[in-house]
């Protein structure tokens, strides 16, 4: 391997060690857990039964339910019954709470695309290939190793 390519691999263990510690230190800002923060961040893209929660996180059903049951609790999220089928609850994020959420990321967002927007359409492009690459290598090594 050479070294330019370790040079990266290092960096990017550091990078996701960071990363880490940057969700934990936003779950304990809100009073939730590092995977509750990810439930809330896919419940602000959109509504989800509790199943795609589970899938989406990788958690069992009574695990998705605890970090559903936090996130109502401290505010960030509300069950409904579905309009089609009453036996299916759907679960929201409540908007003025997870835009606290949200208002804790710009800063780092705002950073991050002032780093990005200085490199060419091209440059940008081979980043977004090696990031998703990167993101199906990880899926499929987890899924390995949970095997």
């Amino acid at each position: 391997m050479n070294e330019l390519v370790q040079e990266l691999l290092t960096c990017q263990q550091r990078m996701a060690a960071r990363s880490l510690r940057y969700n934990e230190s936003i779950a304990h800002k809100l009073g939730v857990t590092p995977t509750d923060v990810k439930g809330l961040g896919l419940l602000v893209q959109r509504p989800h039964t509790p199943r795609e929660l589970a899938d989406e996180l990788d958690l069992t059903a009574s695990a998705v339910t605890a970090v559903v049951d936090r996130l109502e609790n401290a505010g960030f999220a509300r069950r409904e019954r579905s309009s089609t089928d009453r036996r299916q609850v759907i679960v929201h994020a409540v908007v003025e709470q997870a835009q606290r959420a949200v208002a804790l990321h710009i800063s780092l967002y705002e950073r991050l695309a002032e780093v990005v927007s200085s490199y060419d359409e091209k440059q940008i492009s081979t980043l977004l290939d090696y990031i998703e690459q990167c993101t199906r290598i990880l899926a499929d090594e987890a899924d390995r190793l949970a095997t």
